[in-house]
């Protein structure tokens, strides 16, 4: 249980960190970055709340993770950032492990729900960060 309230506040500590830290400090792509994971972020909190009880991969989520990377593939096109690239990659693993349970008779829920936290959530904000990183660096002129 412990280990679960972790993972879950850790993350979302992480991702709105990062996203503050985007509008704060970053340039277009960043912020786009940013925009696209809170707003992904609040419509996942959303699609939770509606879908039934007893759920966990409800097809408002997965629809959520599929706008999310549709998105991060146009700012990855759009801005040429090598960070973008990374976060579109991570999102398609997240939307690809949404599938996972129902491909391989040896792939459980938990192990779903941790693949799906691992890419959709904690990579992501990585990445997001790692682009941040970079802004930082140019500012300092150490590119």
């Amino acid at each position: 249980m412990i280990i679960h309230f972790v993972w879950v506040w850790l993350s979302t500590i992480l991702l709105v960190g990062s996203c503050l830290w985007a509008f704060w400090r970053g340039e277009a792509a960043e912020r786009w970055g940013g925009g696209i994971l809170l707003i992904g972020f609040g419509l996942t909190v959303i699609a939770q709340i509606c879908q039934p009880k007893g759920v966990y991969d409800g097809a408002g989520i997965v629809a959520v993770d599929v706008a999310g990377l549709l998105a991060f593939v146009i700012l990855s096109l759009w801005s040429r950032r090598i960070w973008t690239l990374f976060i579109a990659a991570f999102q398609l693993n997240a939307v690809i492990s949404h599938f996972a349970v129902h491909l391989s008779s040896h792939v459980d829920m938990y192990t779903q729900i941790t693949a799906v936290g691992l890419w959709g959530g904690y990579a992501i904000t990585f990445a997001l960060m790692a682009g941040m990183w970079q802004v930082e660096r140019r500012r300092l002129g150490r590119n």
